[in-house]
């Protein structure tokens, strides 16, 4: 992919709060929006003020949901002005969505029954 994009965080959310699976879904949709537009995504972490791990979830956990490969991420994603501390996080939430959508309905069966949901 020759067109390289970088998206803000900051900008995509309007603020330094990234906290809501909400304004994480935004993200992620831009994200795919540039992949599926043949471009390579530089993702800005520059002034970020709060963050958890549930926003990184639906903004970059996602993507390894099936619709692009591992090589396809590596060669076209880059986290850019990222601190060591959401570093850290990234590298959790990637492995653990990896893990989650490698066998999604054995964790969510196993969710419903912790939290006492028959429904399938």
């Amino acid at each position: 992919m020759p067109n390289k994009v970088l998206l803000k965080i900051y900008e995509i959310v309007g603020g330094p709060v990234w906290v809501s699976t909400e304004d994480g879904q935004k993200v992620y949709e831009k994200i795919v929006a540039a992949f599926k537009a043949g471009r390579t995504v530089e993702l800005s972490f520059a002034n970020r003020g709060n963050l958890i791990t549930a926003f990184l979830n639906a903004a970059i956990g996602q993507l390894y949901n099936g619709q692009f490969t591992e090589d396809f991420l590596r060669d076209n994603l880059t986290v850019v002005e990222i601190s060591k501390e959401d570093r850290e996080r990234l590298d959790r939430v990637i492995p653990n969505a990896r893990r989650y959508f490698a066998n999604r309905q054995k964790f969510d069966a196993a969710w419903r029954q912790e939290v006492g949901d028959d429904e399938e």
